[in-house]
């Protein structure tokens, strides 16, 4: 997944609309030079060279209306967060339901296509993959603030969290019922390095999603680089991984 190192103010908001125009390219020309393909397979049989040059030029403006339409929406999203969260969470799902269909769609289609459709499949699906981290990031970066004053967790409840080492791109998965800047700050100094929260989860104070998580991404887990620090809750997560995480 490609995302752009967090940053603050209007240094933030290009970033969203950078975030937004790459993604978009990539999900254009997915789908452009995608129907390119099935179109010259329905009509041929095969993909010839003008079949091609038909399928590179689809790509490209595919790839062209993407960026515009993707850097207009990272926009919006810079600008009117917090008042987006709703229809945010709406367009998760939509995203959900879309690699759904993409895993319905390949199996549906057969033989030389069933092979292209496979791939553009996979590319579909890691940019949709994208799309749901960064609108997960913009719901996160919009929420830092409120990381920042939050207080003990309520009585009959823990936080579950998320944060991220920006020295080397690890995530810790732990849970705590203090104050969230207490325990970023505590956990910055055992482990000697920026850290920030990526998200933050209230639960029920049964609720074993820490441990649910520590479970998914068991494979993930690395040791940190910070000499004689042993904790065991830092793992090498993707932008999706984050994202996925952090939908709970």
């Amino acid at each position: 997944m490609i995302l752009l190192p967090a940053l603050s103010g209007v240094s933030a908001l290009i970033q969203l609309i950078l975030e937004g125009a790459l993604i978009g390219a990539l999900f254009g020309g997915a789908i452009g030079g995608g129907g390119a393909v099935i179109t010259e397979y329905q009509t041929h049989g095969e993909i010839n060279q003008q079949g091609i040059e038909n399928v590179a030029k689809q790509t490209g403006e595919g790839a062209i209306e993407g960026a515009v339409g993707g850097a207009v929406t990272g926009g919006i999203f810079g600008v009117a967060g917090p008042a987006l969260h709703p229809v945010l969470a709406i367009i998760d799902d939509f995203f959900k339901s879309i690699l759904g269909w993409l895993d319905d769609a390949a199996r549906g289609v057969a033989g030389a296509v069933d092979d292209a459709f496979t791939g553009i499949k996979n590319v579909a699906k890691s940019v949709v993959n994208g799309i749901r981290a960064r609108i997960n990031r913009t719901l996160n970066f919009r929420n830092a603030d409120i990381y920042k004053t939050m207080p003990d967790a309520p009585e009959g409840t823990r936080y579950v969290y998320v944060m991220e080492d920006s020295t080397n791109g690890l995530h810790k998965i732990g849970m705590t019922t203090k104050k969230p800047p207490e325990r970023l700050s505590k956990v910055a100094s055992e482990a000697k390095s920026k850290l920030d929260y990526t998200c933050i989860i209230q639960t029920d104070k049964n609720s074993n999603l820490e441990s649910h998580l520590h479970k998914v991404f068991d494979s993930q887990r690395r040791p940190h680089p910070t000499p004689d620090y042993t904790s065991a809750e830092w793992f090498a997560l993707s932008a999706a991984q984050v994202a996925a995480a952090c939908s709970h």
